[in-house]
């Protein structure tokens, strides 16, 4: 059984047990005001009835008027002495009947006023069965509006099974709407946050072998070379083994890079203030600083030193001094520069800047990593990231979401 049917089966069963908690006690409440209506009428005609009796040197009678007149209840009474009838009147109760017998005493006599009742439990049933023929079609309406209601809350749960069985799949879904309800709204955005963090995950693992298997190769190639070339004697191991140790710091470098690429983003994000970070981390390291705060962004210190350290190192490497670093806020975004006064880039190379091992033509030694951890952070900050030649050199701009203050 689903959950939506399990859901619309508790909605019609509260419904029946509240419909049937309701007519019971309906009924229990007429049934109290039946029972003293008909309290009240039998003590009214005893009353009425002893009012109407005389006692005669003959006996009891009654008086001059007819006590039956004038009224719509069916009823009888006795006189009795003892258990001797001595005066009757009206109807008397029948067995096939429903009746009520009230006994008083009057002049040394025993007066039994009887009433039929029939009509006030007639009363009774057809307010019973008036109650159960509203009930059966409210319980129908509930049946459909409590499967219709079912469906409305299990539709977000079910989006997101679906969801769970592509990502079991390795098929990543859109990301989800977010429900009103904040429980479901929380758990969609979890789960938004969960596909990410796999894709992510996964994207860094591929990247890794990718990558790992095509930087790695050369460096592997000359290493199995020169030692396969040391071991026939065809060179002495005094010429091989600084080509060996090219080779392995080269492979260390490269593992290293391709670990930092593959690493998951450290840190949770918090408000954070450029300004005064920037100033103390970076008045030693040779550069120009042209810094106008507050300048609040959600970041990590960690995330916020890796995004520096490799647009410096980059600058230095392949710009020429000065190097120049700005920060200033822009709207609804904060914008950090930095600058070098090299030759800068090739306009067709700009796009290829930030993948993985590239190096432009006359580029120095290095990875070409450098850029590519600038990008994951940036996308990890929520930011964007430009390239543009400034004439002279290149300059970087990330721009990332701006926040108001601390507490914002």
């Amino acid at each position: 059984m689903s959950l939506r049917i399990r859901l619309a089966y508790t909605f019609f069963l509260l419904t029946f047990a509240s419909g049937l908690l309701s007519l019971a006690g309906g009924y229990l409440v007429f049934r109290n005001l039946v029972e003293r209506d008909i309290a009240q009428d039998l003590a009214d005609l005893t009353g009425r009835v002893a009012r109407a009796l005389v006692l005669t040197q003959e006996g009891p009678r009654l008086a001059e008027g007819d006590i039956f007149l004038g009224t719509h209840y069916v009823f009888g009474f006795r006189l009795l002495q003892g258990e001797r009838p001595v005066l009757e009147g009206g109807f008397a109760p029948e067995a096939s009947g429903t009746w009520r017998t009230l006994s008083t005493s009057w002049q040394g006599y025993n007066l039994e006023v009887s009433l039929r009742v029939e009509e006030y439990q007639r009363a009774l049933s057809t307010f019973l069965r008036a109650g159960l023929s509203l009930l059966l079609p409210l319980l129908f309406l509930a049946a459909l509006l409590g499967y219709a209601t079912a469906g409305f809350i299990t539709r977000p749960l079910e989006r997101l099974s679906q969801a769970v069985e592509s990502l079991s799949a390795l098929r990543f879904p859109e990301p989800l709407p977010l429900e009103r309800d904040r429980e479901l709204a929380r758990l969609t955005r979890g789960f938004n946050r969960l596909v990410e963090a796999v894709r992510s995950a996964l994207e860094r693992e591929r990247l890794f072998t990718r990558y790992a298997s095509h930087e790695l190769r050369s460096p592997l190639a000359v290493f199995r070379a020169q030692l396969d070339a040391a071991r026939q004697g065809l060179i002495p191991w005094e010429e091989a083994l600084p080509h060996m140790e090219g080779a392995l710091r080269r492979m260390e470098a490269v593992l290293q890079g391709l670990l930092a690429l593959a690493r998951p983003e450290e840190g949770n994000l918090a408000p954070m203030e450029l300004a005064e970070y920037l100033e103390a981390s970076l008045k030693d390291k040779g550069v120009r600083l042209l810094l106008q705060g507050p300048a609040w962004v959600l970041a990590h210190p960690l995330l916020v030193d890796r995004l520096v350290d490799n647009l410096l190192a980059n600058a230095f490497r392949h710009g020429a001094p000065p190097v120049e670093v700005r920060l200033f806020p822009n709207g609804e975004s904060v914008v950090l520069e930095v600058r070098d006064h090299g030759k800068g880039v090739r306009e067709e190379d700009k796009e290829r800047l930030t993948r993985p091992f590239f190096r432009g033509p006359g580029s120095p030694e290095g990875l070409g990593l450098g850029l590519a951890l600038v990008e994951q952070v940036v996308h990890r900050l929520g930011g964007t990231l430009e390239f543009a030649n400034a004439h002279p050199g290149l300059r970087v701009r990330v721009r990332l979401p701006r926040r108001e203050d601390a507490a914002a």
